[in-house]
């Protein structure tokens, strides 16, 4: 087992994480999908994870709004790869848990066993309107995402009919078969950064997907990290994985990697899609304060930014393992063009760190 495991987020979008009109993007389509799934197999990485997105958020490229449904696209991928677990990004409040049950159970046996779930309770209004509903209020997406993967989880693993009578849901003599090939179950990530969603990592994630701010001490994320993990063991009596999302440009030297940041995201960056964003998120002004913000969310959508070379790339993933991560989802700018780099000048580098086999 690799110290450090590595996943793929997002090409699944049109784009990818990264709002530019720039020429280098990432374009979806299903033959591009399927190169980028082989060069991730071929990476020897661990995960594959697609956004579950109904809405784009704005801009000349309608920032993620043209992307493959989530469960659609895992089963495709799990039926052209061999190794990766595929995961599809669920957004629980406008799927049913005995529909999302029965259609996540046939990827896992289209993948032969290799299927995760990642659970959302999603954040952004205006797609729950495309719905007719409202977006429930913070702490009830979550009451409402426990009662949802509890009925998800005895579909699984019940053989017999069960009732089940929630705040939420009323489910009469449920059952569901064929069950999941894993034993008991597919794997469970969720990114649930307050202290409810925190909460809900520890008691139901086999994946705690964790945030960290740009320029975050170390020792803040290894503390962070061991909260977290003591709150599942002292609670709820588990264990589970932590990992983090990075946006990666790598270049044989740091000017280089940073001209080729500043050229995506200042240059042909689709600056409309901050208007999309919630109040605050990006201060006004040209300082350096504002910029980074800006950045963070054109590129990598809140990923840490790793710009720079090889060597610069490595040595921060060996600061994030050393603080606990189990595994890293990495994003690009265009995915074929960042997993070959990656192959050919970062993978030599963490085997010889120790990171990776």
């Amino acid at each position: 087992m690799n110290r450090l495991k590595l996943g793929t987020f997002g090409f699944n979008l049109d784009g990818g994480f990264t709002a530019t009109t720039a020429e280098e993007r990432h374009r979806l389509d299903w033959p591009t999908v399927a190169r980028v799934a082989g060069l991730a197999e071929q990476a020897g990485f661990e995960l594959q994870v697609p956004l579950a997105r109904w809405r784009g958020l704005g801009g000349v490229t309608n920032y993620c709004g043209t992307n493959y449904e989530g469960l659609s696209w895992a089963a495709g991928v799990g039926a052209i790869t061999r190794q990766s677990q595929i995961f599809a990004t669920v957004h629980v409040p406008v799927i049913h848990p005995i529909v999302a049950a029965k259609q996540m159970v046939t990827a896992d046996h289209i993948s032969g066993g290799r299927f995760g779930l990642n659970l959302v309770c999603g954040w952004f209004p205006p797609e729950f309107a495309m719905f007719g509903s409202p977006m429930m209020d913070h702490d009830s997406r979550y009451r409402y995402a426990a009662e949802w993967i509890d009925i998800v989880k005895l579909l699984w693993t019940r053989e017999e009919e069960f009732d089940f009578e929630g705040e939420f849901f009323r489910i009469v003599k449920g059952q569901s078969n064929p069950k999941p090939l894993q034993n008991p179950h597919p794997p469970i990530m969720q990114a649930g950064q307050s202290g409810t969603g925190a909460r809900f990592a520890a008691k139901y994630a086999d994946i705690a997907f964790q945030s960290v701010s740009e320029g975050e001490p170390i020792e803040d994320i290894r503390r962070r990290f061991a909260d977290l993990r003591r709150l599942g063991r002292e609670e709820f009596g588990r264990e589970f994985e932590i990992w983090l999302s990075c946006w990666v440009i790598c270049r044989p030297t740091q000017t280089e990697a940073e001209r080729f940041r500043d050229y995506v995201l200042e240059e042909k960056g689709d600056l409309a899609v901050l208007d999309s964003m919630p109040p605050n998120l990006v201060p006004k002004g040209g300082g350096p304060e504002a910029r980074l913000a800006r950045q963070k969310v054109l590129g990598g959508f809140g990923g840490v930014h790793l710009v720079g070379s090889p060597a610069m790339i490595v040595d921060r993933l060996a600061e994030f393992s050393a603080a606990g991560a189990d595994g890293i989802v990495l994003t690009f700018v265009n995915y074929e063009e960042g997993l070959q780099t990656w192959m050919r000048d970062v993978a030599p580098l963490l085997v010889q760190a120790g990171l990776r086999k």
